[in-house]
């Protein structure tokens, strides 16, 4: 059985990373995101993972229909569990860890083929802006939430939708919890996705998410320069 090192914070985190671009999907610190991987290049990128740090960072591309350009900010997970699949591919479940900024993607020509045909890509990143991430959320921050003005505003949302979330399950998570899950899992297209991850706190994430919920009841277009 391999060993590797849990890591409690941003000095234990590398600089370098296997990234997974997914459009309207994110991951936020402390929450967990289940994945199939069934890419052949993202199965080189699990594997080389489960032999390494088994860290991955999660990152949006900038349009849905290509991963060519990305967004700046992501967040490292580690894989926590794993199972194999038929014909090599994985169900993971990752935990967040800490968000970053991307500074630029890895292009090694004197790399192995081994690693540069494997199809994944690499990037430098930074964690400095985010150092937060690992802290454990105070009663202070967890009162700043308005839990159930929340609650209300996206169960309005999800009614509109004709959609709904198991609430019994979320009845006893704490508040910085449920709002990342409710981030993670609402149906919110990139550009909401990628302004509730670099909301710089749960409860602007929270306030985000108000907001959010109330402009898809009135049908209203999105001005992230307005409400960020």
């Amino acid at each position: 059985m391999r060993m590797f090192k849990k890591q409690k914070n941003i000095s234990q985190l590398p600089t370098k990373v296997k990234l997974f671009p997914l459009p309207e999907v994110m991951l936020l610190p402390q929450t967990q995101l289940p994945l199939n991987i069934f890419e052949k290049k993202y199965i080189a990128m699990v594997d080389a993972a489960l032999a390494g740090d088994r860290l991955i960072a999660m990152i949006q591309p900038i349009e849905e229909t290509s991963d060519e350009k990305l967004h700046k900010i992501g967040c490292v997970g580690r894989i926590t569990s794993f199972q194999e699949a038929s014909k090599g591919q994985y169900h993971i479940t990752l935990l967040g860890l800490c968000r970053f900024k991307l500074i630029e993607e890895i292009v090694d020509d004197a790399a192995p083929d081994s690693i540069k045909d494997d199809g994944f890509r690499r990037a430098k990143i930074d964690y400095s802006d985010y150092s937060d991430d690992f802290a454990k959320p105070s009663d202070e921050r967890q009162k700043l939430i308005d839990r159930q003005l929340l609650i209300d505003s996206i169960k309005d949302m999800l009614h509109q939708m004709d959609l709904d979330i198991d609430w019994n399950d979320l009845a006893n998570t704490p508040n910085e919890m449920l709002v990342n899950a409710i981030s993670m899992t609402s149906p919110f297209q990139i550009a909401e996705k990628q302004a509730l991850l670099e909301a710089q706190t749960a409860a602007d994430r929270a306030e985000l998410l108000i907001v959010l919920a109330k402009m898809t009841l009135n049908d209203q277009p999105r001005n992230f320069d307005l409400i960020q």
